[in-house]
């Protein structure tokens, strides 16, 4: 459990508070690795360390080569390490003091501090992040002083899809319950909507299509409609409200009258996240993960610091309009067979039209969305400023749960492909040549089509 971690993070907590020379911190530029750079960034502050730190798309053989250069004498990784521990083991290890805070699969241990929960008997892919890590190591570094960076942990876990219908599991449960212990995010059951605490009540009905709601999924009329058969105001203010404006006994009213109309409104209530600022932690996440994707990843450490409320608008609506752009091009590209098509898995070409810092994001929505019909993995391609090819996959929870382990197998197609690549199982990616796309695709489609 999670003092198997604190445990664990012992030797990382002394080497780091009597470690008197400069640091270089690296983070990954998802919400997991953006929520554990700011952890480890606030750990560092309050310790009072001469520090630099830096958050990477992703860290490949130049980048780790690039590092052992750097005149900091410690290197402490958060939410990346751990699928280069082979690397950092070759060109730093001797060199420099590393400390890597990760939960993706590990090559090594290495001789190096390597905190892996997967060292412990735990699945990173689910039972914790990068965040959760990198704060039960700032707790072992100081339990009172840094209690507050908590919130963060769960900020991550979201960021990284380790809420299972709703909820945290594994050691991601004994965080959230820390957390809500100490007032650091509030928990209720409620309707689980899409843009709860930031779009209009409407939208968030009508954004709702699993389940699928007659008459009011894809049908603003229709969700105006069912809000005011419900008796509850759309407006205060003047302004349009939001599903979290609603009190209690309004959302009681409207689930009543969602039961009445025949919908299932189980399916849709889970316990709800609010943290102190009053935004729920998945939208939360999602403003976090945006910074990264727009290439601007310590927009989202300073957000997640300061709660910059104009900041969060500017990025979220940034976000917004490249995401509706990428996923224009799946719609109308959707009977050209040389950029969509199916094999056994569903393929998007996104040649140099959809940005390689958002295949994974369309990769994930087609794959929740039924954009290609009961298939059991998506993978996404894009083109590189390095004149190389990104790959995103996602796998099918089914699949996942029945042993199917994308990390693994892309990793293995990367050894044969000449690329660098990894990660969970239900979600990896890869960097390859770009005359190895038909082969990396032929490779993955034959993997998936054996355990089908």
């Amino acid at each position: 459990m999670v003092q198997d971690v604190l445990d664990a993070a012992k030797p990382a907590a002394e080497k780091l508070k009597e470690f008197d020379g400069k640091i270089r911190l690296v983070g990954q530029y998802d919400a997991d690795g953006i929520s554990a750079t700011t952890i480890a960034h606030e750990m560092l502050e309050r310790l009072g360390k001469d520090f630099e730190y830096e958050i990477v798309k992703q860290l490949y053989e130049e980048g780790v080569e690039r590092l052992a250069e750097c005149e900091e004498e410690l290197i402490l990784f958060v939410d990346i390490g751990s699928g280069q521990s082979e690397l950092i083991e070759e060109h730093i290890a001797g060199d420099k003091q590393v400390i890597v805070s990760d939960h993706h699969e590990p090559q090594i241990e290495g001789s190096f501090i390597h905190m892996n929960p997967h060292f412990l008997g735990y699945d990173g892919g689910e039972a914790i992040s990068a965040a959760g890590m990198t704060y039960l190591l700032a707790k072992a570094v100081n339990a009172e002083g840094n209690k507050d960076l908590i919130r963060f942990a769960l900020v991550g876990a979201t960021g990284d899809v380790q809420k299972q219908d709703g909820e945290f599991i594994g050691l991601n449960s004994e965080i959230a319950e820390e957390a809500v212990e100490n007032g650091f995010v509030s928990r209720r059951q409620g309707l689980d909507l899409y843009g709860r605490t930031t779009k209009p009540l409407q939208k968030s009905l009508m954004y709702t299509t699993d389940p699928y709601l007659e008459g009011v999924s894809n049908n603003e009329g229709g969700a105006i409609q069912l809000v005011k058969s419900a008796g509850i105001d759309l407006r205060e203010d003047g302004d349009f409200r939001s599903l979290a404006d609603l009190d209690e006994d309004e959302e009681r009213k409207l689930i009543h009258r969602m039961i009445e109309s025949g919908y299932d409104v189980q399916s849709l209530l889970n316990d709800i996240y609010m943290l102190e600022n009053g935004y729920e932690i998945d939208e939360f996440s999602t403003v976090i993960n945006a910074c990264g994707r727009l290439g601007e990843p310590k927009k989202g450490v300073e957000i997640l610091l300061t709660n910059d409320e104009t900041l969060i608008n500017k990025m979220s609506r940034k976000y917004g309009r490249k995401i509706s752009e990428s996923l224009r091009y799946v719609e109308n590209n959707k009977d050209d067979e040389d950029r969509i098509y199916e094999k056994t898995i569903g393929i998007i070409d996104g040649k140099d039209d959809i940005s390689e810092e958002f295949i994974g994001t369309v990769a994930t929505i087609s794959m929740s969305n039924g954009f290609f019909d009961e298939i059991p993995a998506i993978m996404g391609v894009a083109e590189t400023e390095d004149e190389k090819l990104k790959i995103s996959s996602r796998a099918d929870k089914k699949m996942v749960e029945d042993g199917l382990n994308l990390g693994e197998i892309i990793g293995e197609i990367c050894e044969d492909v000449d690329g660098e690549g990894g990660g969970h199982n239900v979600a990896a990616g890869a960097k390859i040549p770009q005359d190895q796309k038909q082969e990396f695709i032929d490779q993955l489609d034959a993997a998936i089509a054996e355990r089908v």
